[in-house]
């Protein structure tokens, strides 16, 4: 299981920390491990030579307090584990005769002083359950489709969904064009189910979505940002949390280094008139559970998604929180808010907001989602 532990962490993160703690048999983290394990012991090697897992699981859970054991289940979907679970496999190579299927029960409550097993997994393989005709999110191959994105050279100057002319490029280190930049903002990162542009799935040291990189029109210049990756984001050898890129930057990600270079020059700089620097984005921090132990500062790109979804950009794991709940973005001339249409709705400084309503936000504005409260800042110059 290579490097196992460290693609946990990148699927999850730290959000679960404030609610299960750093550990533990019932930690998410935990629980994705122990199905890996489930998957790999019951392995069968198939007349092809292919090795072959079990596609369906069941997770019993047996704890004495009835309410934490409620929560556990509440938190602990079977789809996403589901999810979860066939992204590891695939990466690790290993073939299914069917799709996942994750069930999560919960076991009668056991006398106080009688043994226990927290967590127990059984696997079996079930050819009944259809696998996954085409792909479920955009970039995702089947394995037998899959080549390395960041191994395809890049043929053309203008980016195909757009029809917009690309400004610059990132290059391999070896001078291979591997991803052409225009106007839109792309993810880089490991990951072909998170939405990422760029796939550098060889290396295991770079997150699921670990940069971003934007085009800021009002400074003409490229913006790259960490988008809180487990080992950092080095301009130059340099760590940074965000970086105005040069052409010849040498951008690394575990051990990958990409080459920014422009295709056409930057616009010269000059002196912006007075409406365009209002305009210019001012960096700006959402503060999840603020003043509080578990408090965490997220920088903000351009547009930031909020959910309860993996592939979110800032990922709640509350039962409140919709897959898709809220959307924070910059328009260029101000910091916005919209909720997505959420069931439990979003709420600033208490008052609840219209569905798909934009709303501005200023500094020191506290945002409710589900029971999640996040608190806005924008960094003084």
């Amino acid at each position: 299981m290579r490097n196992l532990f460290e693609r946990i962490n990148t699927l999850f993160g730290n959000w679960y920390e404030g609610l299960f703690g750093t550990g533990g048999e019932l930690h998410p983290r935990e629980v994705l491990r122990r199905l890996v394990m489930a998957a790999e012991e019951h392995c069968i090697e198939g007349l092809d030579g292919e090795l072959y897992v079990p596609n369906r699981y069941k997770l019993e859970i047996a704890l004495q307090n009835p309410e934490e054991q409620e929560a556990y289940l509440t938190f602990l979907q079977p789809q996403e584990l589901a999810d979860a679970l066939w992204q590891e496999l695939q990466q690790e190579g290993y073939r299914l005769r069917g799709g996942i299927v994750c069930e999560v029960v919960a076991q009668p409550v056991a006398p106080a002083n009688a043994p226990r097993q927290a967590l127990r997994i059984t696997a079996r393989f079930d050819p009944s359950v259809p696998l996954p005709i085409t792909s479920p999110t955009p970039g995702f191959m089947p394995v037998e489709e899959a080549t390395n994105i960041a191994s395809t050279p890049v043929a053309s100057t203008t980016d195909v969904a757009s029809g917009v002319a690309s400004r610059a490029v990132l290059k391999s280190e070896d001078g291979k064009p591997l991803l052409l930049l225009t106007n839109r903002p792309v993810i880089i990162g490991r990951s072909r189910n998170a939405g990422c542009d760029l796939v550098l799935d060889a290396d295991r040291q770079i997150s699921r979505r670990h940069a971003r990189i934007e085009w800021d029109a009002v400074a003409g210049n490229y913006v790259i940002y960490d988008l809180q990756s487990t080992n950092g984001l080095y301009v130059n050898e340099q760590r940074v949390d965000n970086r105005v890129l040069r052409s010849g930057d040498r951008i690394r990600m575990g051990k990958t280094v990409l080459v920014f270079e422009y295709t056409e020059p930057p616009a010269e700089k000059r002196e912006a008139p007075a409406a365009e620097a209002i305009s210019s984005r001012p960096a700006a921090f959402l503060t999840l559970h603020p003043d509080t132990p578990q408090q965490e500062v997220i920088p903000l790109p351009s547009e930031a998604l909020i959910g309860r979804a993996l592939t979110a950009d800032i990922v709640l794991e509350e039962s409140e929180a919709a897959m898709r709940h809220a959307v924070v973005r910059w328009d260029g001339k101000q910091w916005l808010i919209e909720d997505l249409g959420s069931a439990s709705g979003t709420a600033v400084n208490d008052s609840r907001l219209s569905p798909h309503k934009l709303l501005g936000l200023h500094s020191g504005d506290i945002i409710r989602v589900g029971k999640t409260t996040i608190r806005f800042d924008i960094k003084e110059p």
